[in-house]
């Protein structure tokens, strides 16, 4: 019980430091723990503020920060609830619940997020849809037995009434190989296609995008990791504020309590 309130304890300190300091997403699989609370953190600096394939603000360089807080089920073996807490330099910010399952293949994750933003943002006037509170519901299964981990996700907002239909791909390999002792190199890749049929707050729209990232990373003994990279979105929406590709540089530090 101690490492519980000290986990506990840590998440809000976390939580409240990066929302004074002020691309959100459904949490990343994770492997699973072996305690029966654990808390982990994510703090990056992004060049640019993009989700799903798209660059949804004018601004460059950005703090982004995620705190995951995960509770193995008592008496569940492979079950744990979490939560969540994404913050873009006080543009956006993301809360999230859900519930994993671990297989011996995989996972399976169900989950609700809710995105808020400060701008709201148009198709007509800024290329992208963007509302002050969102509400989304999701599904994903990662399996770990391949070579690629592969994962699948498919969102569905209630505000936009918007489907979203999201693959990827991870593949870590060693920095040695490359004269980078004691490094990782890990290269993600992830596509997909969203569609807003009957969308209540912009003119019905559709398109597919696709992304990939390379990253180096370092682990600091049994402290954080560090990484730093470049990533690149494309998507097919064809408006003039947002059409095409955009590359950016990123570095960030994970920690796990």
């Amino acid at each position: 019980m101690k490492h519980a309130f000290t986990a506990l304890a840590l998440a809000g300190f976390v939580a409240g430091v990066h929302a004074q300091e002020a691309s959100a997403v459904a949490p990343a699989p994770v492997p699973a723990s072996t305690a029966d609370l654990s808390l982990r953190g994510l703090v990056s600096w992004e060049a640019k503020n993009v989700f799903r394939g798209i660059e949804r603000s004018d601004r460059d360089g950005l703090i982004q920060s995620l705190v995951t807080l995960d509770y193995s089920a008592p008496g569940l073996s492979g079950v744990s609830i979490y939560g969540s807490f994404f913050n873009a330099d006080a543009l956006e910010r993301t809360y999230a619940v859900g519930l994993r399952r671990d297989f011996s293949f995989g996972e399976l994750d169900l989950g609700y997020q809710r995105l808020t933003a400060t701008t709201v943002r148009t198709i007509a006037t800024h290329g992208v849809t963007q509302i002050d509170s969102n509400r989304e519901v999701y599904a994903g299964l990662s399996l770990s037995n391949l070579a690629l981990k592969p994962s699948t996700y498919v969102y569905y907002s209630t505000e936009l009434q918007q489907f979203t239909f999201e693959v990827a791909g991870t593949m870590t390999f060693a920095g040695s190989n490359v004269g980078l002792a004691g490094c990782d190199i890990v290269v993600k890749a992830y596509a997909g296609y969203t569609d807003a049929d009957t969308s209540v707050y912009a003119t019905q729209n559709a398109y597919r995008y696709l992304g990939a990232s390379l990253d180096v990373t370092r682990q600091i003994g049994r402290g954080p990791e560090l990484g730093a990279g470049v990533s690149w979105a494309h998507n097919s929406d064809g408006q003039v504020q947002t059409a095409g590709s955009v590359f950016w540089g990123r570095v960030y530090a994970k920690f796990i309590f």
